[in-house]
């Protein structure tokens, strides 16, 4: 009988000191692991410059990707280093498995060159295949037209496109102005 005692009281201890606490849930970071301020960044070919970036702001995440809270600029620039088309977006991304920019609210692209530019709420910059493209609604000034469309696809330097969406209005002018006008900025719907 003693030893029957003595199993039980073993027993007894052995469950009165088992842990019946559940394991406490691991946190996982998902922020930042790199943040950035006043980034600027060249993209070379051939030993010379083609394309400047800058942002005030870049949160580089665990996956690669970037996060560009605030205000983008893209300057693209020609053999004799001199920018001839500029990109601007009220904030960014870049999305490493595909190489590919996403550049998003109130965004313009000017081509200094042919004098047009295009206005749009998102653009992707596909710096491998070099275009630029949308499937959001999109406006093109040149010169002497107003193009309002869904969607299109255009150089990385915007020299030329072409609408994938369909255009929805066309308007002809005598002179239109295509730089921005920051007093009177205008986002599409």
């Amino acid at each position: 009988m003693s030893r029957l005692f003595f199993f039980v009281c073993i027993l007894s201890i052995v469950w009165a000191c088992k842990d019946d606490h559940k394991p406490e849930e691991q946190f996982v970071y998902l922020g930042p692991v790199m943040t950035v301020d006043d980034l600027n960044v060249a993209f070379t070919d051939s030993g010379r410059v083609r394309v400047k970036m800058s942002s005030a702001k870049q949160l580089k995440m665990q996956n690669e990707n970037e996060v560009y809270p605030k205000p983008v600029y893209v300057n693209f620039i020609d053999e004799n280093a001199v920018e001839y088309s500029s990109l601007r977006g009220d904030s960014g991304k870049y999305i490493q498995k595909e190489n590919q920019y996403i550049i998003q609210g109130n965004v313009f692209f000017f081509n200094r060159e042919q004098q047009q530019s295009l206005s749009t709420n998102e653009l992707v910059w596909d710096p491998n295949k070099k275009i630029v493209y949308t499937d959001k609604k999109v406006q093109v000034n040149t010169p002497n037209d107003q193009i309002i469309g869904n969607g299109m696809e255009a150089s990385e330097d915007f020299s030329t496109y072409k609408f994938t969406g369909g255009i929805t209005g066309y308007f002809q002018v005598d002179s239109l102005i295509t730089q921005p006008d920051t007093a009177q900025s205008r986002v599409l719907n």
